[in-house]
């Protein structure tokens, strides 16, 4: 399925940018809808058709007193079939819509994650990122193929009812159109404040699990601090907001429900009694009515409040997506108006700048070959500074070119050696991988696995830090980028591991633009700039 689903400009408040990101994204399932809409309409049709025929036989037997026999049932049985095949036909499609829709935003998630990284993931927390992919994906999905096929059919349902008992009893048709109207004039005034009730509720349970999450994570401090009861009383304080919040969603949800079901009730029990004294000959009011149109009207009258009233209740669905389309374009808008990049021939920022967290430089100058250490104290801002450099924060400038960057958390997955050395670029032959993995003194360990290049990393012992952060460099090497950012490669290493690690960088690197941030000591002679970060400024030196 295509995904012409881009963000809109950031300078849309975020209620008008979700809203134009479902619009966009209903439109690359419209082709479902409509599959789903038409079923729908027949599955209509079949079922006034069966209300007709299941009436005209109740007056045969009443009223006529004549037997029914097999062939007076077939109508009734085929209009039933057809019904029980159209309902069938518009939930499997329903479903693969959705299977659909969810698969496809799951996968740009996944995209995202992987093209920004810790970026990204550093931004939002743990519980946001549940709730986007548990809660949020399925709400949009409900969303577009239930509540925009049922805008549809509750928009034609109540015409085609009405078409129908029109040439039967105009009376009767006419007190219907009268009263449809309050149905969805109350479902539009208390599902207005619908969304930003969703929008609180998740946000207080995105709190609420990264408050247990933290303290579980703190929970040896907390016990040798004694502070047991206050966590306690702010863990208790959080799960009220919560419980406030989830009432409210579902006071308003029970609210909506119960007023639609009122005045559909009402409108239903007038037009009961007006058939049943009519046909007591109590009202004389319009044409006749016998047993069969009787009970026909009151067979098909329900069936114009019923998709009324089930768009009345879908009307949530549409709140929920509409709160959770505000969390898609978040994560999505991140890839849109980066700055214009530079290339590697060398390049002059004047008045560097990072939004978040705020950094600044008055000038800073990289020319092809430098070497540049970056250092600062912990959380000063230096991998912010590498990412906003990458294009992955917003900021007034960005690195263009070929770059390769090389965390202090190696990334090995769960799959073969190859695999992790290309990541799937399959340009690369088994000597080129070779080649990489002795570079950085790996050889013998690939001997060591059972089927080398292609052993699962998953089924062997464990690499070591300095092993893994190897292999990352490995694949550095391997993919032969212009300019390297190292974010303390050697951070979680031992000092011998360190030393190793750094000095093979230096080797293997040399010839190649490289900016490392490091908390650790450096040769000095080996670079030729020093950036260092202290409140928010970026220092340069030589």
């Amino acid at each position: 399925m295509a995904a012409n689903t881009e963000a809109p400009a950031s300078s849309m408040s975020a209620e008008v940018s979700a809203q134009h990101w479902l619009k966009n994204l209903s439109k690359d399932t419209r082709r479902w809808c409509l599959q789903v809409f038409v079923v729908r309409f027949f599955q209509l049709a079949a079922q006034i058709a069966t209300f007709w025929s299941f009436s005209d036989l109740v007056h045969t037997v009443v009223v006529r007193q004549q037997a029914v026999f097999f062939n007076q049932l077939i109508p009734f049985i085929y209009a039933m079939s057809v019904w029980a095949l159209c309902a069938w036909l518009a939930d499997m499609w329903s479903y693969k819509a959705k299977f659909s829709i969810e698969k496809d935003l799951e996968r740009r998630v996944h995209d995202v994650l992987q093209s920004r990284q810790l970026s990204i993931t550093r931004k939002f927390s743990p519980a946001y990122w549940q709730q986007l992919l548990l809660t949020n994906l399925n709400d949009v999905g409900d969303y577009l193929t239930q509540y925009s096929v049922q805008q549809w059919i509750a928009g034609i349902a109540p015409f085609v009812v009405l078409l129908v008992i029109y040439p039967v009893n105009y009376v009767v048709a006419t007190s219907l159109l009268l009263t449809m109207p309050i149905v969805p004039l109350f479902m539009i005034l208390i599902g207005r404040g619908a969304a930003a009730l969703h929008r609180k509720h998740f946000v207080a349970l995105e709190r609420l699990s990264d408050m247990f999450a933290d303290r579980l994570r703190g929970l040896s401090l907390i016990t040798a601090t004694g502070d047991h009861d206050h966590q306690r009383t702010r863990l208790e304080h959080a799960s009220k907001v919560v419980n406030r919040n989830t009432m409210n969603v579902v006071s308003l949800a029970f609210l909506n429900n119960t007023v639609l079901d009122f005045f559909s009730t009402v409108s239903l029990a007038l037009v009961a009694v007006f058939i049943g004294f009519s046909m007591l000959g109590e009202l004389n009011i319009g044409p006749g009515i016998d047993l069969q149109q009787g009970l026909f009207m009151l067979l098909v009258a329900p069936l114009l409040f019923a998709e009324l009233r089930m768009l009345g209740k879908l009307y949530h669905q549409k709140a929920k997506a509409e709160a959770g389309a505000e969390r898609f374009v978040e994560v999505f808008e991140g890839n849109r108006g980066r700055p214009a990049a530079q290339n590697d021939s060398g390049l002059a920022w004047i008045n560097f700048s990072v939004e978040t967290p705020s950094l600044h430089a008055n000038k800073l100058a990289i020319e092809p070959g430098d070497w540049i250490v970056l250092s600062g104290a912990s959380g000063s801002g230096k991998t912010s500074l590498l990412e906003a450099m990458m294009g992955f924060r917003a900021a007034s400038h960005s690195i263009g070119g070929e770059l390769a960057f090389l965390s202090q958390q190696s990334c090995v997955l769960d799959k073969t050696v190859a695999f992790n050395l290309h990541l799937g670029n399959n340009t690369y032959t088994d000597n080129d991988l070779l080649k990489a993995l002795e570079e950085v003194g790996l050889m013998d360990w690939l001997k060591g696995l059972p089927k080398g290049l292609h052993s699962n990393l998953g089924d062997v012992p464990a690499m070591s830090g300095g092993e893994a952060q190897r292999l990352s460099l490995a694949r550095v090497l391997l993919l032969n980028k212009d300019i390297i950012l190292l974010d303390e490669p050697t951070a979680h290493l031992t000092a011998d591991q360190h030393q190793e690690l750094s000095e093979l960088i230096n080797e293997k690197l040399s010839q190649k633009t490289l900016i490392w941030a490091s908390h650790r000591a450096l040769p000095g002679e080996w670079f030729n700039q020093r950036w260092h970060i202290s409140q928010g400024e970026i220092v340069v030196s030589k």
